[in-house]
């Protein structure tokens, strides 16, 4: 019967929707509002506990995607959303809170929403989504660890703070210069049907 058949196709949707690697994604989000909380009350270690166990599950999240054949589309899309929305968030509040240069925030959030931006247009256009490659994991650690630096405070690396601010800020130029030649080389690909069977369009 269709009804049958409708409540069938809804349950499998379901099924793909809530998976191991969604939920550990989803996991992140729920823990953002802890440690936003934990860095307004200045308790420092606590806040950089729960942000361990937040990269944990990035990681793992991959991983148990591949292990057990749940890597999607729509998975990798909430992964790398979920990302942008936690890193963003922490990056606000360590500029109202522990001094991060407002520059560098802004610059590390239009990154981001700029990759994600492309990622969903090639997805669209080709039907695959963009992997973070060597240099976009190496962009990512640093990041981590500025999240880090800017949330201890430690005085004796105070002194160090001009070569963190400038090391970033070339990561997240030479990063993004890198996505947009990925982005070039995937949206070259792309041809019109017209164009695919050898024929030239007429000018307009």
């Amino acid at each position: 019967m269709p009804d049958r058949a409708d409540h069938r196709n809804s349950l499998l949707g379901a099924a793909r929707l809530v998976t191991v690697p969604n939920l550990l994604s989803l996991s992140r989000l729920v823990l953002l509002p802890v440690v936003l909380l934990l860095l307004a009350r200045n308790q420092d270690i606590a806040a950089l506990a729960v942000m361990a166990v937040s990269w944990i599950t990035d990681g793992l999240d991959g991983f148990l995607a591949r292990r057990l054949h749940q890597v999607t589309d729509l998975g990798r899309v909430l992964d790398h959303l979920v990302d942008k929305i936690w890193t963003g968030a922490v990056l606000v509040t360590l500029v109202y809170l522990r001094d991060l240069p407002l520059l560098i925030a802004a610059a590390v959030i239009l990154r981001d929403l700029l990759i994600l931006t492309g990622s969903l247009v090639i997805m669209r256009s080709r039907g695959s989504f963009v992997s973070s490659d060597v240099l976009g994991k190496i962009t990512g650690f640093a990041f981590a660890l500025l999240v880090v630096y800017y949330t201890l405070q430690l005085s004796a690396l105070q002194g160090y703070k001009t070569y963190v601010d400038y090391t970033i800020g070339i990561l997240i130029v030479v990063s993004f210069l890198n996505y947009v030649a990925v982005f070039l080389k995937r949206m070259g690909r792309f041809r019109l049907p017209a164009d695919e069977n050898g024929r030239q369009h007429p000018d307009r």
